[in-house]
């Protein structure tokens, strides 16, 4: 589901980079010369990272002294597009697109990717990959403001938390069971929801369940009374009354909307 390929030497046009899956994006280090695509020839040189999109073969020209090659499947592409609904976002591999990271931006973008070949070294479950790349997408691209201003220390405590999240947010609803799970006290978990995720833990949680039965409505087959058991509620009415104070509407109703579009 995700390969990251260090890339170092020289690189000549008549060789292209292979790519297990389809997303792409090549972050250079150290180097230069050119990249070249069906679209034309961009720049090379440290601190760039390009967003590339699907189609067309990638050939690079010059001498890459550090440089990372990253490829990851639609489906984890599928789960940042669920936390960023800008067009932004559904538009950053549609066409070839770059940015030039400033020097504390690179940092963080290094120890990141540094961090996720650890991670697959690991063999750390797709789950947690998806909750990886979407935060590493998301502060890469520009796309999620607030991320900018944290630590390192603080990113890495972003990405640990929204994977414990993905994995037991239906089963889990226990606070202490995410501070443990984060190697934290109480106290400091609630310090970090507080100033780093700016949200209460009641309203992550209620967040990605309500994320997640809005995909089940929209597409599965399930029936109500499954979609609330499947979360974890205990009623059918019980879901219904969270998601209608949620959504405006209830989950009947979205559902039967959802349909006619």
């Amino acid at each position: 589901m995700v390969e990251l390929e260090l890339l170092k030497g020289t690189y000549t046009k008549g060789v292209a980079l292979q790519a297990g899956y389809p997303m792409r994006i090549l972050v250079i280090k150290e180097g230069n010369g050119i990249l070249s695509m069906n679209s034309g020839d961009y720049a090379l040189f440290g601190g760039r990272i390009f967003f590339i999109p699907e189609e067309g073969l990638v050939r690079l020209e010059g001498k890459i002294e550090f440089g990372y090659w990253l490829s990851f499947s639609s489906a984890i592409y599928a789960e940042f597009l669920l936390q960023h609904l800008d067009p932004a976002a559904k538009n950053l591999f549609l066409s070839l697109t770059f940015r030039d990271l400033g020097k504390e931006e690179s940092v963080k973008t290094y120890s990141l990717l540094e961090q996720l070949k650890r991670e697959i070294a690991n063999k750390k479950d797709v789950q947690f990959l998806s909750q990886y790349i979407s935060l590493f997408l998301g502060y890469s691209a520009g796309l999620d403001g607030y991320l900018t201003a944290l630590t390192l220390d603080q990113l890495q405590q972003v990405m640990r938390f929204r994977a414990i999240l993905e994995q037991y947010y239906k089963t889990e609803k226990n606070t202490a069971f995410y501070a443990k799970g984060m190697g934290l006290s109480l106290h400091k978990f609630n310090t970090f929801l507080s100033e780093v995720m700016n949200k209460t833990f009641s309203n992550l949680i209620k967040d990605r369940v309500m994320r997640e039965a809005e995909e089940l409505l929209i597409n599965s087959e399930y029936s109500i009374d499954e979609i609330a058991e499947i979360l974890g509620f205990t009623k059918a009415e019980n879901f219904n009354n969270t998601f209608k104070r949620y959504k405006g509407v209830s989950a009947i109703k979205f559902s039967k909307l959802a349909y006619q579009v």
